[in-house]
């Protein structure tokens, strides 16, 4: 009991001490709140604000004093803010699309001006095309029958003319289809002879009517037989001369088959003079029917496939003449005419197909180059200026006007036919207005320049 009575107390007091704390610190908020009730705190008060101004007045007297000691302090805040307008001033950009240059500008462009004017423009349009064989005189030779390729006769550029050797082919159709000639050949001489007899008999009264028409018929039937054994070996290629040589064979043949006078082997011959551009075998190739296996071109005339776009059409016309460039005979040109229009327009490349034929008698032109072409159609007056007055940008292409000397004014164009380095222009530009046909790059470098300086100052 005693412990726990001191325990109670120490609490008691450690509370009194902490309430007492409390109590002093009390007062300033007290009078702060309750003025009234201090009588000496008005004065007090008062004091305190009396001191609070003369601190303020102070602080102003301070400033001012600082002032003193920056003399001209105003002026200079006043002369930064000059400073800063007359830069602005300095870099005032141009109003949009003129390009102001003084006289020593100029003279470092080097500028040259020309007055637009109406002139005689040539109509010339220029095409892109591709060479290939003129297919007029062009023959891809094949073979009528299945077989194998004994010999090669003529060889990759070798000049040929109608009905020379071309290869040399070995068929067992055709050694069947002889032999079936040969036959055929052989039943023909015997009803004949047989009917020449019955004819002489029947005349004589010595066999009926009905055996001599027997044998007529039998006759007929023979040369029938005969005259279509002929022919299919024409169908296979050969002629009367090989026809005639195999039967005046059979008169000297040896043995009891006709092996001696059948040939198996035939020549496959050009149809047409010309050049070999390509062959496609090799000697024990076999190869089918209907099968190319060389191809035979003169070469003297190629065409030229050209591509005219849509807007391009009105300018070109057939029988319309042509110069002709290739990449590798770059200082040579080649004429040629349009000889066919295509009657409609690809719908993906908004192009016309035409045809060019070309006159290469010297063989310097291949099929399969890549040719540039220029077409003449006649001559127009149109308002045209120099090319290099003209600047592009990106879709727009423009031409600088010399408003005034040094001043010159961006002019939005639409050009038209290019031709001999001048250009037709067809809206933007009217007659007698001065044009800057040398040194428009560097107005338009000066003109970006100044475009970029007014997006910084924004």
């Amino acid at each position: 009991m005693v412990r726990n009575f001191f325990y109670l107390k120490k609490i008691f007091i450690g509370i009194l001490v902490l309430l007492a704390m409390v109590w002093f610190s009390l007062p300033v908020s007290a009078q702060k709140k309750a003025p009234d009730k201090d009588p000496g705190h008005k004065a007090h008060q008062h004091e305190s604000h009396g001191s609070e101004a003369d601190k303020h007045e102070g602080h102003k007297h301070d400033d001012h004093k600082d002032d003193a000691h920056k003399p001209g302090g105003d002026k200079k805040e006043d002369h930064k803010h000059e400073g800063h307008k007359h830069d602005d001033h300095k870099h005032e950009a141009h109003p949009p699309g003129q390009v102001k240059l003084n006289p020593e500008g100029v003279k470092r462009a080097n500028l040259k001006v020309e007055a637009v004017a109406a002139g005689s423009l040539a109509d010339r349009v220029q095409l892109t095309g591709e060479l290939v064989l003129n297919e007029e005189k062009t023959s891809r030779v094949s073979s009528r029958l299945a077989g194998r390729v004994v010999k090669i006769a003529a060889d990759y550029g070798a000049e040929v003319k109608k009905g020379d050797a071309l290869a040399v082919i070995d068929s067992l159709e055709l050694g069947q289809a002889q032999n079936a000639f040969l036959q055929a050949a052989a039943s023909y001489k015997v009803a004949q002879k047989a009917y020449e007899r019955a004819r002489l008999l029947w005349q004589e009264k010595a066999i009926s009517q009905a055996e001599f028409q027997e044998r007529q018929a039998k006759f007929e039937l023979a040369t029938s037989e005969r005259d279509y054994a002929e022919n299919r070996l024409h169908l296979m290629g050969l002629t009367d001369a090989d026809i005639g040589r195999m039967l005046r064979g059979t008169k000297t043949r040896k043995g009891p088959s006709f092996h001696a006078e059948v040939e198996s082997t035939f020549t496959l011959r050009s149809p047409i003079a010309g050049r070999v551009v390509d062959r496609k075998v090799t000697p024990g190739l076999v190869v089918k029917a209907e099968e190319d296996l060389f191809v035979i071109a003169d070469t003297a005339t190629l065409w030229c496939f050209v591509q005219i776009p849509e807007k391009d059409l009105p300018l070109v016309k057939t029988g319309d003449p042509v110069v002709i460039r290739v990449s590798s005979l770059p200082q040579e040109e080649f004429t040629g005419t349009i000889d066919y229009i295509a009657a409609m327009v690809n719908k993906a490349t908004r192009m016309t197909r035409a045809r060019v034929k070309v006159e290469n008698s010297k063989g310097e032109l291949k099929a399969g180059m890549f040719a540039n072409i220029k077409v003449s159609s006649g001559f127009r007056t149109a308002l045209n200026v120099p090319q290099t007055a003209a600047v592009a940008s990106g879709a727009e292409q423009y031409v600088f006007v010399e408003h005034e000397p040094g001043l010159y004014l961006k002019r939005v164009i639409k050009p038209g036919l290019k031709a001999e380095g001048r250009m037709e222009v067809l809206e933007g530009l009217k007659e007698g207005e001065r044009v800057v046909i040398q040194g428009a790059f560097i107005l338009k470098s000066e003109l970006e320049k100044e475009g970029m300086e007014a997006g910084h100052a924004h």
